[in-house]
């Protein structure tokens, strides 16, 4: 039998970012900038580089860059220059990040819930376990084809 996976997971990213939509529209965010908002809130006492997102989470620098510009354009970050490289920049998150703080959180934490209602703990473990397995193989595919 035939799985059609990628498919599902479409439907599935889909699913999401019109959820995500609904839930971010009074502060006028994306779901992806409010997901990349709400890593940076999580990790707010290290200081943090547009390099360190690319590499903790395995996003291209040109999506983490957009990303970022946006969300410094709507006012929720500015970049710091790196005094010992000025290559670097690191991410300052403004007074309006931090309001919005608990919205993001909430949205997220309730988008979880509703995905997960009715499957046991155990299958969710495997089930994330198995979907970073795939984001692995993918990245692993990506890398080669950019050696190529």
């Amino acid at each position: 039998m035939q799985k059609d996976i990628i498919w599902t997971l479409k439907k599935l990213h889909l699913c999401m970012e019109q959820y995500g939509r609904m839930q971010m529209e009074n502060i006028d965010l994306s779901p992806t900038q409010a997901v990349l908002l709400h890593y940076l809130l999580t990790h707010k006492e290290q200081e943090l580089y547009a390099i360190d997102l690319h590499t903790t989470l395995g996003i291209s620098k040109s999506y983490i860059s957009s990303t970022l510009k946006e969300l410094k354009q709507k006012g929720y970050l500015y970049m710091k220059i790196d005094p010992k490289d000025d290559r670097k920049k690191q991410i300052i998150l403004t007074e309006k990040a931090y309001k919005a703080e608990q919205l993001i959180k909430k949205s997220i934490m309730q988008q979880q819930k509703f995905l997960c209602q009715e499957i046991p703990e155990r299958r969710i473990d495997r089930l994330e376990s198995d979907l970073n397995k795939m984001i692995c193989n993918l990245q692993k595919e990506i890398e080669q084809e950019a050696t190529v």
